[in-house]
């Protein structure tokens, strides 16, 4: 099968070419696919010096939904004769909150154009069901789980708690990062911090002048995926209260380097993988409770581990692709 993803991912080299890079981003559905990536925008922008009759050279294109690519699937439909599977690449509050009308009843109409889609959590399934006719199913992210574990062998963990995202390059746009800091503050532990901007130690060292965190560690991820991956393996448990139902890369991180994750259950892959480390995400006492026991019983950790263990494959490449496939067909 000839396969192209339309993402908007930033540009890659292998843009265009045989995509191989395997990390936890959308971008990998190419990968295994054996196929090849176009970020949507500069496709549209004709930055790749492309017409939308060149995706007739595909068997499936999978268009990874945001709000900057409704109008680039609806051109892939309209333009070509392509067979389109639409991938929600985003939480169900996006497409309903924060895009506007005239965008959403384009989405509506890309929905019921396209000829299945695929979402990232089950609790969305009945909402896009009612919004098109095309089949809708939950299909997931691939996870990289054979490669993770050759670069990722056990180590010991040192006591430092993984934090999930804290906030993004953007001063106004803050993925609940202070849940995070206020649990740090009630447990003593060091927390990791994965920084890509310096935007965000700013605003941690300025939430720490007011809270008792203890030490705050800045990891400053200039080398990318790989180096946080295999970093974030010496981590002893991760924590993560993200208020969003979303797919939820960061516990499947967690699982693939053996350490327990406390999450909500929104979390579509903290649910499966963790469900006894599951709380809402307002919950602090909850989530100091589970680090707290985390922390002191061997036993429920191990347990934490080995459950999440056993069911990771179902994140694997195999599972994915089937259920895509089984989408499709």
């Amino acid at each position: 099968m000839k396969f192209c993803l339309l993402s908007m991912e930033p540009h890659h080299p292998d843009h265009g070419k045989l995509y191989t890079d395997e990390q936890n981003h959308t971008n990998i559905w190419a990968a295994i696919m054996g196929g090849t990536v176009y970020n949507g925008l500069l496709f549209d922008r004709g930055d790749y010096g492309l017409d939308y009759e060149y995706f007739n050279e595909f068997d499936l294109v999978m268009v990874a939904l945001r709000q900057e690519t409704i109008e680039v699937g609806l051109k892939v439909k309209q333009k070509s004769k392509t067979k389109v599977v639409v991938l929600l690449d985003a939480e169900v509050e996006h497409f309903t909150t924060h895009i506007t009308r005239d965008l959403q009843a384009k989405m509506v109409a890309f929905l019921n154009m396209a000829d299945a889609v695929a979402v990232l959590h089950e609790e969305s399934l009945p909402f896009f069901q009612a919004l098109t006719f095309r089949p809708v199913s939950l299909v997931g992210l691939p996870f990289p789980l054979k490669r993770v574990r050759r670069m990722c062998p056990p180590v010991q963990k040192r006591e430092e708690i993984e934090l999930g995202s804290i906030i993004q390059s953007s001063m106004v746009r803050n993925r609940d990062g202070l849940v995070n800091l206020a649990v740090l503050s009630e447990v003593g532990m060091t927390g990791v911090v994965d920084i890509r901007d310096p935007v965000e130690t700013e605003y941690i060292q300025s939430i720490r002048k007011h809270l008792p965190i203890q030490q705050i560690r800045f990891r400053y991820n200039n080398l990318g995926w790989d180096h946080y991956i295999t970093q974030a393996n010496y981590s002893l448990l991760g924590l993560h209260l993200d208020n969003r139902y979303s797919w939820g890369r960061f516990p499947i991180d967690c699982a693939a380097v053996r350490m327990p994750c406390v999450a909500p259950p929104s979390l579509y892959t903290q649910k499966i993988l963790f469900p006894r480390l599951c709380v809402p995400y307002y919950d602090i006492e909850g989530a100091v409770a589970l680090v707290k026991k985390l922390v002191s019983d061997v036993n429920f950790y191990e347990e934490a581990v080995s459950y999440a263990q056993s069911q990771i494959e179902l994140f694997s490449y195999e599972q994915c692709k089937m259920r895509l496939l089984n989408l499709i067909s």
